[in-house]
């Protein structure tokens, strides 16, 4: 019996940051020193920081600039990062030049919105950060990661990724059956 397997092995994405950074909470995000880099900036940055289950970091990415007091940015480029990173785990920090840590309607929304996508694809946001001249604020511990969403949309678009994973699992099932089937034949075959 002569059974060809053929796997497909993914490999992980190459760091882009030349550092080993392990977080284990907000104090380490704050060590950074991209982080640090963007505390004083006159215009708004936002920042992805992606990492794997370990939580450690495996990759940094400026996913915005804008202007002193807004840095607009479309959740689908958190979501494109963390999946082209194969990041498990996602940390958003943004800088406010005002020196404002209170999180605007907009930081709230954008959050929102990225942490639902994300779920999607199993890819937890661990925190969305305000980093100012001095202090920082934690939409994760003001309890603003998730704060009054209701999108009808993203639930829909929630419940059509459960299908289309449903149907291809299922797929996978007929296929394995067939082939199981054509090896019993095949053993019987032989006898």
């Amino acid at each position: 019996m002569n059974l060809n397997i053929n796997l497909e092995i993914l490999d992980k994405s190459e760091k882009n940051i030349s550092d080993d950074i392990k977080v284990t909470g907000t104090t380490d995000i704050m060590e950074i020193k991209e982080v640090k880099a963007i505390r004083n900036a006159v215009r708004e940055h936002l920042l992805f920081i992606g990492l794997d289950r370990g939580n450690n970091v495996r990759n940094i990415s400026v996913l915005g600039i804008g202007s002193s007091c807004a840095v607009v940015i479309d959740s689908k480029d958190i979501v494109r990062t963390a999946l082209f990173s194969c990041s498990d785990r996602v940390v958003l920090v943004h800088n406010h030049p005002s020196n404002s840590i209170e999180p605007s309607k907009l930081d709230i929304h954008v959050t929102s919105v990225a942490n639902k996508i994300l779920e999607a694809f199993n890819i937890e946001l661990l925190d969305h950060i305000i980093v100012t001249e001095r202090e920082y604020a934690s939409l994760r511990k003001l309890n603003l990661l998730d704060k009054n969403f209701d999108d009808k949309k993203l639930e829909n678009m929630s419940k059509g990724l459960l299908i289309e994973e449903n149907i291809r699992l299922k797929n996978q099932i007929e296929k394995l059956e067939e082939k199981i089937k054509e090896n019993e034949f095949d053993l019987e075959m032989e006898v």
